[in-house]
């Protein structure tokens, strides 16, 4: 980032591990930051822009990309894991996991 410009991201799964830390970094380089999550209030860092986001939601994705206009970076950290085989899982937790790194993102 150069002294001319200033990074505008959006970060999802920004509540917690990698997400937290890539939104957490962006902001100590001074770029403004949407940190996304399912549930924008468990985002507690200083200085990110918290919203709503869940990228297995079309409409989720719209009123994000709505509010977030601004944005010139993408992070897309938003992730689950069900733990669940692909042999032994459970259909739901298979789909959501599909739905969330495949689909999703």
């Amino acid at each position: 980032m150069t002294n001319n410009e200033q990074i505008i991201a959006l970060v999802s799964g920004a509540n917690r591990g990698l997400g937290r830390h890539f939104a957490q970094q962006l902001v100590a380089r001074g770029a403004k930051v949407y940190a996304a999550a399912r549930r924008p209030e468990t985002v507690d860092l200083p200085g990110v822009i918290p919203i709503q986001l869940d990228i297995t939601d079309q409409e989720s994705v719209r009123r994000a990309a709505e509010l977030a206009g601004d944005v010139t970076v993408v992070v897309n950290n938003a992730g689950v894991s069900t733990r669940a085989g692909l042999l032994a899982g459970s259909i739901e937790d298979i789909r959501l996991e599909m739905d969330t790194h495949y689909f999703g993102t």
